[in-house]
């Protein structure tokens, strides 16, 4: 009994994990992004002014667009085929990369990043008083290196990884998915169909793979 519990047992680099990961990361990414990260209190003045919150999509707006693209990729990777998984974990590299590229300028010079926003706000593009950051842009570049770490990943696992449904022949001579042939991404893609996976002995209700 122990070696068919240690065969069904999920890889670290299945589809499942590889692809929860990468999505992972561009949430996490997303979720930073959208957030304040800069905050410049007024200059002493006699004129009562309020602080100037400045968001990561002002401070590095290419973030954003990085960010769908890696969720994008992660997305990708459930679908695309063994020479295109290849391409995606390059593609899906280099946004991770870049997500970290961006947002580091930022935390290095706070007012260069925050200058736009603060000239609308006070009239100059840099004033006398403490710019402070909040964690959110730390929490994007953790989404950046775990949509690199997805794009290693995907690289490496991916070369284990069935290409489409695995079938079995039934009784009648009809091929069929099978529970025991099926992975996650097949049970999913049977639901979204309407069927039970589970449901019969001769695999999917209603046949729909034969």
């Amino acid at each position: 009994m122990s070696a068919p519990s240690e065969a069904k047992r999920p890889s670290l680099f299945s589809r499942r994990n590889v692809v929860l990961l990468s999505l992972a990361g561009g949430l996490v990414s997303l979720l930073g992004v959208t957030r304040t990260w800069i905050t410049v209190p007024p200059p002493s003045t006699s004129v009562a002014l309020g602080d100037v919150a400045v968001s990561g999509t002002e401070a590095a707006s290419a973030v954003m667009a990085l960010t769908v693209v890696g969720l994008a990729c992660a997305i990708a990777a459930t679908i695309s085929g063994p020479i295109a998984r290849y391409i995606v974990a390059v593609v899906q590299a280099l946004v991770g990369a870049a997500i970290v590229g961006f947002v580091v300028p930022v935390l290095a010079d706070p007012a260069t990043a925050a200058s736009a926003k603060v000239g609308e706000a006070f009239g100059l593009s840099t004033v006398d008083t403490s710019y402070s950051v909040s964690v959110w842009p730390w929490v994007s570049v953790a989404g950046g290196v775990l949509l690199l770490l997805g794009a290693v990943a995907l690289a490496i696992g991916s070369r284990g990884w069935r290409n489409g449904h695995r079938y079995e022949r039934t009784s009648s001579g009809r091929a069929v998915v099978t529970e025991s042939t099926m992975d996650d991404i097949d049970r999913w893609d049977a639901f979204t169909e309407g069927s039970d996976p589970t449901d019969g002995e001769d695999g999917i209700r209603g046949a729909r793979f034969h």
